[in-house]
């Protein structure tokens, strides 16, 4: 009897560490992912930006619609310093609509009027 406890003991006893094969099998499963996931990360990333641009445009232009209506003036004199002092936009606004070389109003948006 007490061979038989002893020998379930020993076989039911948990392994000191993961075998070799079962690291390469999961550093393989991992890579596979990564392989998967990285090019959709870095798509992700340019939509994201590309909506962020378009967010950043049309708050521009609408902070640039209300400080000329506020001012009575026409919405193609307005500045983006201007618009920064009366503070309808934030430094971090003016910021990267002056890098990405947003104006107020568009050429095509002072035409329409």
């Amino acid at each position: 009897m007490m061979k038989i406890k002893q020998a379930i003991k020993r076989a039911a006893a948990p392994q000191e560490g993961f075998t070799l094969i079962e690291l390469v099998i999961v550093l393989g499963i991992i890579s596979v992912m990564m392989l998967i996931l990285i090019p959709n990360l870095n798509r992700q990333r340019e939509v994201a930006m590309k909506r962020s641009d378009a967010a950043l445009s049309r708050v521009v232009k609408n902070q640039a619609k209300a400080y000329a209506a506020e001012k009575n003036r026409p919405v193609s004199s307005v500045t983006l310093d201007e618009l920064k002092e009366a503070h309808y936009l934030d430094e971090d606004q003016v910021q990267r609509a002056e890098n990405k070389a947003y104006l107020p109003v568009n050429d095509d948006d002072a035409s329409q009027k």
